[in-house]
């Protein structure tokens, strides 16, 4: 039998999906793969307290960051002596291709490179033409890129970034315990929703504060609890009424949140695969998603859950008409869409076969053909 092989992952943040990402991959089984997970220790709580984890100064975030993540991964590569080392996350591009050209072709460990959405997404006109002329360049330094969304690796292939690209879509551990008793109070006519997340820009809770008070005008019935708080550039929002905040709840409550919810609302202004949409489905959720970045690619539409146009208006008018018989009805595919797309064991194996540089599907530049799963 040949030895696991040994793995580093490295970002230079670990807030939001990159650092659960990590956390969820550090549960697979040390047979087949030793993980070493090199972070910033200002974030390094998210992995709470796993002993595999190392850690370097982050400081201030840009350049000096970038550069303190450079010298940690030299440090880290000469010390533990990977077969690959995985980087994680836009800013993790530079130590990316410092480590490559430093190191060159020969004689240093495989390179992989997930983006968790590319930055291009962020932005529009000339600054997206160029942040993706500069992802699309240094993500050649890879030996693979692995793409969590197929809305990612399409972005990819239609802006012709460099590199060998892979598809992998993101995925969450099954329920470990739910919890008992309903979240919200007996209100036999409130149509109860989700939100879970930053109170960022990114994430949209300012369209869904002004839809549902257009909403609540036909339905008054309508109430949304909101999970999360701001992180990174969110401002003060002033909530109306059905508009609940309840904070940061611990993860061993979340699963109870999600399964008290008629539905989760997703009001992401652009994503990779955001976490949440299959820890909803994981719980028989149904999910009410903005078409940006694919996200309505991630369910058959009007069977495990809907989707709006982002705008104030079209939400309004989504949640205006949600039924709750008619989402109730949703609740076993949408846990059945998880067992069979978004579960652990498909992640862990394809991941796996990523990292043994073993066929999956794939896609480079100029190819006549993807490679497809065996």
């Amino acid at each position: 039998m040949t030895a696991p092989l040994k793995i580093l992952h490295t970002c230079e943040t670990a807030m939001g999906g990159v650092g659960v990402y990590q956390k969820y991959l550090a549960g697979m089984s040390p047979e087949e793969a030793t993980q070493i997970f090199l972070m910033p220790s200002e974030h390094a709580a998210i992995m709470e307290g796993d002993t595999r984890v190392q850690t370097y100064s982050l400081g201030k975030r840009g350049l000096t960051g970038v550069w303190n993540q450079i010298r940690a991964v030299g440090k880290a590569i000469k010390r533990e002596a990977p077969d690959v080392v995985v980087f994680h996350s836009t800013f993790s591009l530079l130590a990316l291709a410092a480590t490559q050209l430093r190191r060159g072709r020969k004689n240093r460990p495989r390179l992989l490179y997930i983006a968790h959405c590319w930055a291009g997404d962020q932005y529009s006109g000339i600054k997206q033409r160029l942040v993706r002329a500069v992802e699309g360049r240094l993500s050649g330094h890879a030996d693979l890129v692995v793409n969590i969304s197929r809305n990612d690796l399409q972005t990819a292939k239609i802006h012709s970034y460099r590199g060998r690209h892979a598809f992998i879509e993101n995925a969450v551990p099954d329920v470990v315990s739910a919890g008992h008793g309903d979240c919200f109070d007996a209100d036999p006519d409130a149509l109860n929703l989700l939100f879970v997340g930053r109170f960022d820009r990114q994430k949209g809770l300012d369209i869904l504060v002004a839809a549902m008070e257009q909403a609540r005008k036909q339905r008054p019935n309508l109430k949304v609890h909101l999970i999360g708080s701001a992180v990174r550039d969110g401002g003060e929002v002033e909530l109306p009424d059905g508009v609940e905040a309840i904070g940061w709840v611990p993860r061993d409550e979340i699963d109870r949140w999600y399964r008290s919810a008629d539905a989760l609302v997703v009001s992401s202004r652009w994503e990779g695969l955001p976490l949440v949409i299959p820890e909803a489905l994981r719980n028989g959720t149904p999910v009410v998603v903005s078409q940006r970045s694919g996200m309505e690619q991630l369910f058959d539409e009007g069977v495990e859950g809907l989707s709006y146009s982002l705008s104030v208006e079209a939400l309004a008018g989504r949640l205006a008409t949600l039924d709750r018989a008619t989402l109730r009805a949703m609740r076993p595919a949408c846990r059945a869409l998880y067992e069979s797309r978004y579960s652990m064991p498909r992640l862990y194996a394809e991941i796996l076969r990523a990292y043994r540089d073993e066929p999956i599907e794939a896609w480079e530049p100029n190819a006549q053909r993807s490679m497809e799963h065996e």
